[in-house]
């Protein structure tokens, strides 16, 4: 799980027992014999409390009996430890680890899946005994997960608009605490708190696609610097977009909605509205670029930013690999190649007309020649590696060497 910024390393508490519970747990789900029975209470000794006596193994006076009994009779006197320490400690331990995001750099922890299936099976061994335990972690893992849904959908500390990339990165990292909690409460077989984990998460991901679409549908209303760093920024964190969008995917395949003539599912409609977001970004972004290409004038900065746009949008339809992806990627993405290539000849015909005009223009021609090498590597970074990558490249060698001509 990634870990949270701005929070200094603590200690984290039950290392031991959560390290000894994994083991306590093999022992006692193997054959049971007396030496069997040497190996938990030696194993149990360094917890025992000090007003709790010492344990005599029992399973040196059954021979012969059946291993259920055997299990039974290793538990009698080992219950009070496992119960007053060992089960307590792994509730805090796990509470330490996927709520307050506390980690450690000794060798050999269980992962937290692992010393949360300790924690059920002991408590399924003592029929229930200290469940509290395992309620315990369930709740601050429930409240933890609404807390951080209600924090981040409000924005009190992630804002898209002070912080774009940043604010999309940290909504994917959410995402991914998110997926770590539903798989705690599935180890722990918390049902009713794991439907309330993935209505929050299913909620963050739609506020974190309408964000991605206000982002980019800002660009295209006003076409100023902030919106352009918005937009730049939301799909430079390209894979944080990919985790969000991946997400999504995966929520609706696994809450199947009916749709209806007047209402669409609410994941769906998320998804919707981001790719028709990015439709008419890329309606504006060829706008802007084609001018350019055909000699108009742009700054140069400014018309990198719009092809790194073009490149992660092309980047975010090929990457996006779901059974549920939507069929509107893949048009999606053939347009962005197929008018990526008409503009890869209109700015080679036009570096052409430049270089043939009289008078010369040197000064411009050149300023053609950079954008046209721009949108030759803009080709080659989406794999259009065809005619029209051929053609701008043979446009491009003649007019440096003419241009080079010229010069001397």
């Amino acid at each position: 799980m990634p870990m949270r910024s701005g929070r200094a390393p603590v200690p984290l508490r039950g290392a031991k027992e959560a390290r000894d519970a994994v083991t306590l747990v093999r022992l006692l789900r193997g054959t049971i014999t007396p030496l069997r029975g040497d190996e938990v209470l030696s194993l149990l000794e360094p917890h025992r409390p000090r007003l709790v006596p010492k344990p005599v193994n029992p399973l040196a006076a059954m021979p012969g009996q059946p291993q259920g009994r055997l299990l039974e009779a290793l538990l009698r006197p080992t219950a009070p430890i496992i119960l007053d320490v060992l089960l307590p400690r792994l509730r805090d331990h796990l509470i330490d680890r996927v709520v307050h995001n506390k980690g450690s750099a000794e060798d050999g922890l269980p992962g937290a899946l692992e010393v949360a299936t300790a924690l059920r099976a002991l408590v399924a061994l003592l029929r229930g005994a200290g469940r509290g335990a395992v309620l315990s972690v369930v709740s601050a893992i429930e409240a933890d997960a609404r807390a951080d849904a209600d924090r981040l959908v409000r924005g009190e500390t992630l804002a898209m608009e002070d912080d774009p990339a940043g604010a999309m990165d940290g909504l994917a990292h959410a995402l991914l605490r998110f997926e770590a909690r539903r798989l705690m409460l599935e180890t722990l077989g918390a049902t009713v708190a794991l439907r309330d984990v993935v209505y929050q998460s299913r909620r963050l991901t739609r506020h974190a696609l309408r964000r991605a679409a206000e982002a980019m549908d800002g660009f295209g209303a006003d076409r100023g610097i902030k919106a352009l760093h918005a937009s730049l920024a939301t799909l430079a964190s390209v894979d944080g977009l990919l985790v969000v969008a991946m997400r999504n995917l995966d929520d609706q395949e696994e809450h199947r909605e009916e749709a209806n003539a007047f209402v669409e599912p609410a994941d769906r409609k998320a998804m919707n509205d981001c790719l028709s977001a990015a439709w008419r970004l890329s309606d504006t972004l060829f706008d802007l670029v084609g001018k350019a290409a055909n000699g108009g004038d742009l700054d140069e900065l400014l018309f990198e930013a719009l092809l790194r746009q073009l490149r992660s949008l092309h980047q975010f339809c090929t990457d996006l690999d779901h059974a549920g992806r939507p069929a509107v990627l893949d048009t999606l993405e053939r347009r962005l190649a197929e008018r990526s290539r008409a503009l890869a000849g209109i700015a080679g015909e036009r570096l052409v007309g430049i270089l043939l005009a009289r008078p010369a223009d040197p000064a411009k021609a050149r300023r053609l020649l950079a954008r046209g090498q721009s949108l030759a590597q803009l080709l080659y970074d989406m794999g259009q590696d065809g005619d029209e990558l051929e053609a701008l490249a043979l446009r491009l060698v003649v007019a440096r060497d003419a241009l080079n001509h010229a010069a001397a």
